[in-house]
């Protein structure tokens, strides 16, 4: 019964279109915290199958499965030795302004 609430909750929360439901954080926000862009944290959550809802306010996405999405690509990326370009198939060449702890 309990969870039923918590959807019926959540799905009023998406249909308001401004209220951010719980577990549910704003795109830009974890992008600037991971420190790649948000074009490329927008490709990371299509690519990687994370729930996305476009808002007036931008795009948020499902908080735990981005984080683990995006360590498994920033683990994963390959550099060129002197370059400051990253790679990673899933999302093609991107910049990290700063390398967080996996």
């Amino acid at each position: 019964m309990k969870r039923v609430k918590s959807l019926e909750l959540a799905l009023a929360a998406m249909q308001n279109r401004e209220a951010i439901p719980e577990g549910m954080a704003p795109l830009i926000m974890l992008a600037t915290e991971i420190g790649i862009s948000t074009s490329k944290a927008e490709a990371l959550a299509q690519n990687s199958g994370v729930m996305m809802l476009r808002q007036k306010a931008g795009v948020i996405v499902h908080e735990v499965k981005f984080r683990e999405a995006a360590l498994n690509v920033i683990r994963e990326a390959k550099r060129k030795y002197g370059s400051k370009y990253w790679f990673h198939p899933l999302i093609g060449k991107f910049t990290m302004t700063g390398r967080p702890q996996a």
